[in-house]
């Protein structure tokens, strides 16, 4: 495999062994791979690669370590102006929007904990596997953080109103085995088996028809296109809140509820 890497927390893997898929990493194990600014920018950066690349047909992302994403970067967040934050929010909502649109398959592997702009990215992805033991945290609502990204808009799709408007709500944490049960996920990873079944992944869509996959999405995604109108709308209020919230609460919650 060939590797390369930028001055941000995001690291390209180009499988040569499965030609045709791309891993994206998420390489800040020393903050549960939070998402700053730069590391937000640069990972859409390499999702346009991938999209304007022919040669792509799939695109994992994932995390290194214990976590998959604990969702952006509060203490970076905090130490910035109202504007950087609005700028912020609105770089999230061209991620989550890029992933939905784009004609290459992005497959979310949860290596670990996942919260925030973790969540957005597993919910929009086009399928989501995750390592036993990992889980989804819904912390937004108690840190005083709107749900702005298209995963609010996907997550009752997948779970139903009420349990959705629990978790946004009242916050949670979803197991990666419940996470399946609700739709969220597709399947869960015995933990000896993680880099093995990354490897069978790749090898999978290294082989699919690129054209017919794109076509595919293209139609099931439907309704998710005729959304992103309301989800420039509703990210651009949650933005604006965001970024005239005092400081962000960071750390561990005590949840309200359970999913």
């Amino acid at each position: 495999m060939q590797t390369a890497g930028d001055t941000s927390g995001i690291v390209r893997t180009d499988h040569a062994d499965a030609p045709g898929v791309v891993t994206l990493r998420i390489n800040r194990p020393h903050v549960k791979n939070a998402l700053g600014p730069a590391d937000l920018q640069a990972l859409d950066r390499h999702l346009l690669d991938c999209q304007l690349d022919p040669e792509v047909a799939a695109v994992i992302v994932t995390g290194t370590g214990d976590a998959f994403c604990a969702g952006a970067d509060l203490k970076q967040m905090n130490a910035r102006s109202p504007q950087d934050r609005a700028r912020g929010g609105e770089t999230a909502t061209d991620l989550m929007t890029r992933i939905v649109t784009m004609p290459k398959i992005v497959i979310a592997a949860l290596n670990g904990a996942s919260a925030g702009l973790g969540n957005h990215i597993a919910l929009c992805s086009d399928l989501c596997i995750a390592k036993e033991g990992a889980a989804l945290h819904f912390t937004g609502a108690i840190k005083g953080i709107p749900s702005m990204q298209m995963g609010a808009l996907v997550l009752p799709m997948v779970m139903g109103l009420k349990r959705a408007k629990s978790l946004l709500l009242r916050g949670g944490r979803v197991p990666a085995e419940r996470a399946v049960e609700l739709g969220i996920c597709n399947e869960v990873v015995e933990a000896g088996r993680w880099d093995a079944a990354l490897a069978a992944l790749a090898a999978e869509f290294s082989g699919r028809h690129a054209p017919t996959l794109a076509h595919n999405k293209f139609q099931l995604n439907q309704f998710a296109y005729q959304m992103i109108g309301a989800l420039k709308l509703s990210s651009l209020a949650g933005a604006m809140h965001f970024a005239a919230s005092g400081e962000l609460q960071t750390g561990r919650v005590e949840y309200g509820a359970q999913a």
